[in-house]
This record gives structure tokens, C-alpha cells and sequence, in this order.
């Protein structure tokens, strides 16, 4: 199936980088772009799910001060990517997720792309035929569709303008361009969403402007918690820790 190898992928990217998961903990994950599919003209606004099927949560703490772990209430959203740089390290933790860093047309984004770790690209109203792209050392490692449909190259009926799988990530803004200029498929670049943050790459100034970045990380072998780091204008304003049982 085409979704499992989509879920093999995740798994390889994900913030969950110790755990072994269930494939419904997936939506977790994915949550931001189950919303994606959905813009509108509002602002995206972060909804994690909380309780996967197989999953149960213990119980919640909220820091509103103070410090926890590398993280200090307060601080700017560089220093906390700084933060969870520190943190890294102790937890396996290779990836974050950033909620709402969305970005219509590829103009921007020469920089950005090479950033990040998993980035879909869809109409605002979203589609099944949305494209997910997977990087991973540089290279451009998976390429799906919405509909879990996994491709060779996107798209499919061009020939050297096409996003191929080991595409180094050099040339990914130059492709991009160039089929966000045809007509057929310039719509996919509506709403651009750069969702996980490598974090061994450069600090990203748009990182400011999300609401919410989040992580999991494995406590021991059946328990998980969930990591949101909540912002208001560019600054940590609490901390939301989710304790899972895992299953």
C-alpha cells in the first residue's frame, strides 16, 4: 500500500524519532496538514491531536514561567530554536514541526527550501492531488500525493523540469519555478507549507511568525510526551507537555 510506504517515510523524518509507533499516531503528525487542506482566508491556527487510537494521555503541564529543560518563558523564538538545539542531543530529536509556515508562490522560498525536511504544496481549498516532498541528506527522498499515491517524479507528464527522487535540493527552487509558470499547475503553489524543520540547518527568521512549533520524544519504552512550544508575536509564551501511555 502506498499509504504505509508514506508512513515508512514519516517515520524517518518525523519528531517522534525514538518511538515505535502505531500508524494512527501518524495523525499527530499530520494534523497541521489535515487543516492545510482546509485554508482559507484566516489564519491557520495549530490543532494536535491529542489522543491517537493507540495511545492513551496520563495527564498535561502547562509552564507559563520559568524554565523547562533548555527552554526559558520569555525567550525569543531564536533563542528557543537555539533551545532545542541544546536539547537534541539528550532526546534523539533530529526534526520539529513549525504550525501555519505557509506561503503562497515559490518567490520566497530560494533559501527556505533547503531548511526543511517535508514540505507539501496544495490549492487553498486542498486536493488529492496535493504534493508532499521528502528530503532527507539533501536529497529529495520521497514525492507523494495527497492521495498517498507515491511518484517517481511530480509531475509526471514533464520531463527535465520535473521534481525526480534524488533531485539534490540545490535544484529544487529552479524546479519548482519554472512548474509553478505552467498553467496546469501553477494552482498547486497556492498555499506552501514548509512543516519540519531540520535542525541541524540555520534558524529560519520565518519560524517567528508560527504560532506553535512541536516535537515527541520517547520517555521510556511505553511512554511519550508531546512537546508545544506556543508563541505570541515571535516570543515563548507557555509550554504545553502532553504525557502519553503508548500501546
Amino acid at each position: 500500500m502506498t499509504r504505509n510506504k508514506l508512513n515508512s517515510f514519516l517515520s524517518s523524518v518525523s519528531p517522534f524519532k525514538k518511538a515505535k509507533y502505531a500508524t494512527s499516531v501518524w495523525t499527530l503528525l499530520l494534523s497541521p496538514l489535515l487543516l492545510f487542506g482546509c485554508l482559507n482566508d484566516q489564519e491557520l491556527e495549530p490543532e494536535i491531536i491529542t489522543e491517537p487510537p493507540y495511545s492513551s494521555l496520563i495527564s498535561t503541564d502547562t509552564i507559563s514561567s520559568g524554565d523547562y529543560k533548555t527552554f526559558t518563558i520569555g525567550s525569543t523564538s531564536e533563542s528557543t530554536y537555539e533551545a532545542v538545539n541544546l536539547l537534541k542531543g539528550d532526546i534523539g530529536l533530529e526534526y520539529i514541526n513549525i504550525v501555519s509556515n505557509i506561503y503562497e508562490g515559490v518567490e520566497e522560498l530560494e533559501n527556505k527550501l533547503p531548511l526543511y525536511h517535508y514540505i507539501f504544496m496544495d490549492e487553498k481549498i486542498g486536493t488529492s492531488s496535493g504534493v508532499q516532498i521528502g528530503i532527507i541528506e539533501d536529497r529529495i527522498a520521497t514525492i507523494f500525493l495527497g492521495s498517498g499515491e507515491e511518484l517517481e517524479k511530480w509531475p509526471k507528464d514533464l520531463s527535465q523540469s520535473a521534481i525526480s527522487k534524488g533531485d539534490d535540493v540545490a535544484v529544487l527552487y529552479d524546479k519548482l519555478k519554472t512548474i509553478s509558470e505552467n498553467e496546469k499547475y501553477k494552482n498547486k503553489f497556492e498555499a506552501i507549507n514548509l512543516l519540519t524543520k531540520d535542525l541541524s540547518k540555520i534558524y529560519d527568521t520565518q519560524m517567528s511568525k508560527s504560532p506553535q512549533w512541536y516535537f515527541g520524544h520517547t520517555i521510556e519504552t511505553n511512554k511519550m510526551d508531546v512537546v508545544k512550544l506556543n508563541f505570541k508575536e515571535g516570543v515563548l509564551e507557555n509550554i504545553i507537555v502532553d504525557h502519553f501511555q503508548t500501546f
